[in-house]
């Protein structure tokens, strides 16, 4: 029998499972006991889209959630929405513990961290920060998510305002968004 594991890809020595085969797990396993049901916002000056999963498996309900720019890597050029769907759907999966191994990330959210690794790794001179998020300024975006305000919006337009975030604070933000 062939199980999640099986099916995982390795990326830098960890194991992730694809999206299409956590679906194909759930439509396999679940028979007709489960939904999911996926929105959309498009931030337009952003050119960005945010998706929202909700996996619905009996009474136990599961959300993910995924942000896309237009243009941000290949597929991005002409399926955004779609890319961003997809990841939002994985990241619901996951938290349902579906494809779960060493990350709640999938594949292609590792692909696409590393692919922008890559493209920051040399910066332009017009990329060089000009005020870097401290522990005050994560407290205040904390407030204003609190508050309703949506976290990819604010960190994009903190990224357009030319803020730097170190690696611990990155990590913070991250930790503290997907605690929401």
């Amino acid at each position: 029998m062939t199980t999640l594991k099986d099916k995982a890809v390795d990326i830098k020595g960890k194991k992730y499972v694809l999206v299409s085969d956590r679906v194909l797990f759930l439509a396999d396993n679940e028979k007709g006991n489960y939904s999911i049901e996926t929105s959309y916002d498009f931030i337009e000056n952003a050119k960005m889209f945010i998706c929202k999963a909700k996996l619905t498996i009996g009474e136990r309900v599961y959300t993910g959630h995924a942000q896309e720019i237009i243009g941000d890597g290949y597929i991005n050029k002409t399926s955004a929405l779609e890319n961003c769907e997809t990841s939002a759907v994985g990241r619901a999966c996951a938290m349902a513990g579906i494809g779960v191994l060493d990350s709640i990330a999938s594949a292609d959210e590792i692909r696409k961290a590393e692919n922008r690794g890559e493209q920051q790794a040399t910066p332009q001179s017009n990329d060089t920060p000009t005020k870097w998020i401290n522990e005050a300024d994560f407290e205040a975006m904390k407030s204003k998510w609190k508050a309703g305000d949506n976290p990819q919006v604010i960190i994009t337009t903190l990224r357009k305002a030319k803020f730097g975030v170190s690696r611990k604070m990155a990590d913070l933000i991250t930790d503290y968004i997907n605690q929401l």
